[in-house]
Formats: structure tokens, sequence, C-alpha cells
């Protein structure tokens, strides 16, 4: 009798709609934090502002519940980035703090522009993955070819509606109601199309 093949440790989920990813992910984190699973990561929340193009953008570490402001406010008309790399310095440190602690899964939202160029939150990730965590990351297709440099095929990837999320965590020991994520799931694409 053969044994089922080990899970990948690292599931990303490919998305082209940020703002769907974003809701997604975090949704997931907090479904299964409040499953009393312990979880450490980083998940974004995005708030929409009267007279703006762009949205503010905050994180939450999971484990310990801090939420930092990640975009700078730099006016009506500002342009380019205005992601503060402080806070994003702050974010990882307190994911690697986490990571400590031996949490059950490691949720990130994003393998972003940074995390491609080697920094943001790309070491914090790499730590997760030498501790031999299960990750869950999302992963924009523009930076997928970056991300499959990084990961050396020790990740799946399916996108958001996928019912792989899943069954990937259900292989690792993970029980969440395939429901409630099937909801998150549902809810979030309609939204895309």
């Amino acid at each position: 009798m053969n044994n089922p093949p080990d899970p990948p440790p690292i599931l990303a989920i490919v998305y082209s709609d940020g703002l769907a990813a974003d809701q997604f992910i975090s949704d997931l984190g907090y479904r299964i934090r409040d499953a009393g699973i312990a979880v450490a990561g980083i998940v974004q929340h995005n708030k929409f502002i009267r007279d703006r193009t762009k949205c503010n953008m905050e994180v939450e570490e999971l484990a310990s519940e801090t939420v930092l402001q990640l975009s700078e406010d730099r006016g009506k008309e500002a342009r380019g980035c205005r992601l503060d790399r402080g806070a994003l310095s702050e974010a990882a440190a307190l994911l690697s703090a986490s990571l400590e602690n031996g949490p059950e899964i490691v949720i990130l939202n994003k393998f972003g522009k940074l995390e491609a160029e080697g920094r943001g939150l790309r070491d914090a990730l790499a730590d997760a993955v030498q501790l031999g965590m299960p990750i869950v990351v999302g992963v924009p297709y523009r930076n997928i070819e970056q991300w499959r440099i990084f990961a050396e095929g020790l990740a799946e990837e399916c996108p958001i509606d996928s019912s792989r999320l899943h069954e990937w965590l259900s292989r690792h020991g993970i029980d969440v109601d395939r429901e409630a994520i099937g909801t998150v799931a549902t809810a979030n694409t309609a939204s895309i199309d």
C-alpha cells in the first residue's frame, strides 16, 4: 500500500484582483484564528477615503492582533508608491516574533513587489519555510515568475476560487469548516466578475 505523498509546505493563492485577494486572505486568516487554531501572519485591510484614488492600507499580524498603518498619507494628489517601509519592517518583526511561538499555520497576504525584489516580508517567509510550518501566501500574477524561483518547487498553486485550498489545509491538519471557506471564496469570486 502506497502512502499519499506529503503535501507541499506552501499553498500559493494566485490572483489578478488585489482587492479581492486581500479580502479573501484576511477572511481566511480570521476564520482559522476564530476556529482556535494557532495562526501567525500578515493580512491587509484596505480603507477607502472619499476623493482619493488610492485606498489606505493597514496590515494586521494575526497572532498578536497588532494593526499597523502601511500606507503613508501624502495627500489627495499623491502619486507613486505610498508604502511606509518602516511599518513593513515592523510587521516583519512582529511576524518573526510570532513564528517563535510555533503556530500551526502561517498566512501572508502577498508576495508583492518588495518580496519579489528580495525585501519586505521575504525573510520572515523564508524563516517559516525553514521551520517547516504550512504557509498560505497570496501571489499576484505579475510576480509569479519571481515567486516560483523563490519557492523552488515547495509550493502548490491555486486560484482564489479553488476547492484545493480546503484539501491542502486538511492535508496539513488544519480543520476549518469547508463551507465557511467556500463561502469566503464564493463571495470574493463574485466581486471579481
